[in-house]
């Protein structure tokens, strides 16, 4: 039997992830980032040792819940099939998946939940059967290993110490629905193809993919022209793509941030990470929502053209921001290398 957890989050549908050895948790960690102000930066670590799963509070500054009891830092706690852990407004429990992949272990078919949650605003349940797990192990194992194994070099050519980036999110609105609608074969098969328009554009412009979690990407640009270019040649690909496949047409909400970030290992912390998941979190399908930073620099061309502004609060982000759309429909795109 394989070890995973589902992750449960306000406002967000459940999350599944596989454990292999070892996930971080926490708002700007090396795992999952989890977008909430009672949560710690490395909240949380999950081990998975001898079929066995294990959680350990890493010093958090409000403390994590197991089973109703705040639990000491730093000293492991053997997870049952029923244990509940509670960190701010997020509860995460351990489930078993079987190792036969149509059917749970009572012979009851399954089905796939993909790895990030959509936001079409369904609140998760919060009560999860252990037993029941609601993916197939291969739709699991294929989207949990689908993280940039290149992220380390890709960043070391996107950025170097000290700069600016722009930072880039996205994720397909409403999956969870249109997974249950499309079955796991034609699901996974959809994703495969949104995973692919955005690495070919990506290595096109220049970025560097940071992270992949099933449905998502968060990505590093040296320019926020560039970033802003790619994400809207992304989004002509998909219009294509729903235009010779409407069964499998998506929408895909995307959101940049310019700023300094810090940098470690291949991956990307602070801020303006945040500031950019909320720009992101604020769009809708088929629109790329731009911070006012971002927007002032690439707007010294006039050839990108943006939207009315909108003055916003940002969850855990002080002040009010503006957020602007590009118009990417009239972007100036090309086949090759942009300038």
């Amino acid at each position: 039997m394989t070890k995973a957890i589902v992750v449960h989050q306000e406002g967000k549908a459940p999350l599944y992830l596989l454990i292999n050895r070892s996930l971080e948790i926490g708002r700007e960690c090396d795992g999952l980032i989890v977008l909430d102000d009672r949560v710690s930066r490395r909240h949380l670590r999950i081990d998975e040792a001898d079929g066995r799963l294990s959680a350990t509070d890493l010093g958090s500054r409000n403390g994590t819940i197991i089973d109703g009891k705040t639990i000491e830092a730093d000293k492991p706690i053997t997870l049952t099939a029923t244990t509940s852990i509670v960190l701010g407004s997020t509860t995460i429990r351990p489930y078993r998946i079987p190792t036969e992949p149509d059917t749970d272990p009572e012979g009851r078919a399954t089905v796939t939940a993909p790895l990030m949650g959509d936001k079409s605003g369904n609140r998760a349940d919060s009560k999860v059967d252990a037993e029941k797990p609601p993916t197939r192990t291969t739709s699991i194992e294929t989207m949990a290993g689908d993280a940039s194994r290149d992220a380390p070099r890709l960043m070391a050519r996107a950025i170097a110490a000290d700069e600016t980036v722009t930072i880039m999110f996205s994720d397909i609105e409403s999956s969870t629905r249109l997974a249950l609608s499309m079955g796991d074969t034609r699901w996974m098969s959809v994703l495969s193809d949104h995973n692919n328009m955005f690495r070919s554009r990506v290595a096109q412009y220049g970025g560097a993919i940071i992270k992949n979690q099933g449905d998502g990407f968060m990505l590093s640009f040296p320019s926020a022209r560039r970033a802003l270019l790619c994400g809207a040649h992304v989004q002509h690909d998909l219009q294509a793509y729903a235009n010779t496949n409407p069964d499998r047409a998506i929408r895909v909400r995307m959101g940049c941030h310019t700023g300094e970030a810090i940098h470690r290992s291949g991956d990307l912390f602070g801020r303006h990470v945040i500031i950019a998941a909320r720009v992101a979190d604020l769009a809708d399908g088929a629109q790329i929502n731009v911070s006012s930073i971002a927007k002032e620099i690439t707007s010294a061309r006039g050839d990108l053209s943006y939207g009315p502004p909108s003055d916003v609060q940002l969850k855990g982000v002080e002040g009010i921001h503006r957020v602007y759309q590009l118009d990417w429909q009239n972007a100036p795109i090309t086949a090759g290398r942009p300038d």
